[in-house]
């Protein structure tokens, strides 16, 4: 082709790459954006209004265990229902297993798979809670959803396969600091993310 000279060639083929840049970037951007994250740990003066003395705050830090808690009850004003927790995560579960779907309840052979389950949420002893899970619904960044409230990316997918201890704010280093006692057993992947604190573990390595 005449009209296609080799300078002309050379200003296609640039602007054919700055086009794939440009799209590869804002499809790098798109799905796996550096979420920002709030530095520090919440602690006593969550429960408080801002003050200016910094000094008071410091020292709350730096409490013993057993006095910081007693402090959360004080502050918190809501005496403790139970003096244990049990977290049961089962994962791939659907939720209309458990809670039924459009209102209606489940059929009888799953209410009579789940009974102790089932007899919790009928006594009212239980409440059922649907939560939505944004993708990826890969273990890791599930995990941190549910004990810090972060929001996953599809960078998770890859960082699920070497996970790192978790350094935000979460539930589990707030029990911790309080002097809470956790063990674990189950996904290995809560000892990577939770490192040292659990005073006992068995952990598993499940797929994701």
């Amino acid at each position: 082709m005449p009209w296609l000279t080799c300078s002309k060639l050379t200003l296609f083929t640039i602007a054919g790459v700055a086009i794939q840049m440009v799209g590869l970037s804002i499809f790098v951007f798109g799905f796996f954006p550096v979420k920002p994250t709030l530095p520090g740990h919440s602690g006593p003066e969550s429960f408080q209004a801002p003050k200016c003395n910094s000094i008071q705050n410091e020292t709350e830090r730096d409490l013993h265990p057993h006095q910081l808690r007693s402090l959360y009850k004080e502050l918190s004003g809501m005496p403790p229902a139970f003096d244990r927790l049990i977290l049961m995560v089962i994962d791939g579960l659907p939720a209309e297993l458990v809670l039924g779907k459009d209102g209606k309840p489940p059929r009888k052979a799953l209410m009579e798979a789940m009974p102790y389950t089932q007899s919790l949420l009928a006594n009212g002893m239980a409440i059922g809670y649907h939560a939505k899970a944004a993708p990826p619904t890969v273990t890791m960044p599930r995990l941190k959803a549910m004990v810090s409230g972060a929001i996953g990316g599809f960078l998770d997918v890859a960082l699920n396969f070497n996970t790192q201890a978790m350094l935000d704010d979460n539930l589990l280093d707030q029990f911790f600091k309080i002097g809470w006692k956790m063990v674990m057993l189950g996904d290995e992947t809560w000892l990577k993310l939770f490192p040292g604190l659990f005073i006992r573990h068995d952990g598993s390595a499940v797929s994701s």
